[in-house]
């Protein structure tokens, strides 16, 4: 996945996290509710919402730290970190894996061995996922949990890592929202700090790449918008926002059509209210409390059916025997997503 470095508008983003509530991960706009949805995982990164959920075995979930770095070897050769590099029993710093990464950056040519190929991706992965995907505060750190999605690479396509790129989002969004209201990125667009989509030239064949990529080699976007990146603008901008300067549905179906097929394959999932899973964290998908960016009438939301104080914990906390059943129930409501 090529994706590249995206400007984001941290004071927007600050201004956004200040009206959203954990309980719902919905963002409390003047005009309505409006949240970031399985659309956006599937159109801008191209990443799949559907398919296996990516869940921590029971197994792993026992699993020291020793076993972990055993584990990393195995699959991708690096030797045993030093214990400084590994925080906790399941996250590496990235540094060992960048250095082993780049010690072993070879042409990929027809003799190179299968496993050397394999570990090569698996490195590759981590990187991504550490510092693309699945990013903490520090950016310099990967969860050594996600090796046993990795194990099997002919697999990797089955699991719905869309899915679980947003459901690590909204636990970074409840986090934000509950300690002082820091930020965490979105894509809630606003017309006034909408950065204008580059056009494709006329004769251009349609793009292999996601929808996302198309804004990164943007030129002269920071010094034409950099004005208007300020906390107080962007807080009265929400304050004062009306129904004509929200774009409800920002991916129209020419739009959609010009992308890979891969963008889009999922589509019947968009609007789907289903949890979430990123190995041991739940999040809930509420797109019955945002109708209108599917192109519906909002009508009064019910009450959260899930568990609302699901947003109090995440993957810092030591797991229980009832949360383990909780999960286990979630998983059963995805396997049913189709009766």
């Amino acid at each position: 996945m090529e994706i590249g470095r995206l400007q984001l508008d941290w004071s927007l983003i600050t201004a956004l996290i200040e009206r959203c509530r954990p309980e719902t991960h919905i963002f409390h706009l003047s005009i309505g509710e409006a949240t970031i949805t399985l659309q956006n995982m599937e159109v801008l990164y191209g990443l799949p919402v559907d398919g296996h959920l990516v869940a921590l075995p029971n197994a792993i979930r026992e699993y020291t730290g020793l076993q972990y770095l055993e584990m990393l070897q195995r699959l991708t050769g690096i030797q045993q970190p030093t214990e400084i590099a590994l925080i906790g029993a399941s996250r590496l710093q990235l540094t060992p894996v960048r250095q082993h990464f780049e010690a072993i950056h070879v042409d990929i040519t027809d003799d190179i061995p299968e496993l050397h190929i394999h570990r090569y991706t698996r490195l590759l992965l981590l990187l991504m996922f550490g510092g693309v995907l699945f990013p903490n505060t520090s950016g310099n750190l990967v969860s050594l949990r996600f090796l046993h999605h990795l194990e099997r690479l002919d697999d990797l396509h089955h699991y719905r890592w869309g899915a679980a790129v947003l459901g690590s989002l909204y636990r970074q969004m409840c986090r934000a929202s509950m300690d002082t209201q820091r930020d965490v990125g979105g894509f809630l667009p606003l017309l006034q700090l909408q950065p204008p989509l580059p056009p494709l030239a006329p004769d251009a064949l349609p793009p292999f790449l996601p929808l996302a990529r198309r804004w990164v080699d943007r030129r002269g976007y920071r010094r034409e918008y950099e004005d208007r990146h300020n906390l107080p603008y962007c807080r009265n901008l929400l304050d004062l926002l009306e129904g004509a300067q929200f774009i409800w549905r920002p991916y129209n179906d020419k739009l959609i059509a010009d992308l890979p097929d891969y963008c889009s394959t999922d589509r019947i999932m968009w609007s789907s209210s289903v949890p979430l899973m990123c190995l041991d964290i739940v999040k809930h998908h509420a797109t019955e409390r945002v109708l209108c960016q599917f192109g519906r009438p909002q009508l009064v939301p019910p009450p959260p059916a899930w568990h609302m104080t699901h947003y109090q914990r995440d993957d810092r906390s030591r797991v229980d025997q009832a949360y383990v059943t909780w999960v286990e129930a979630q998983i059963d409501t995805w396997d049913q997503r189709l009766t």
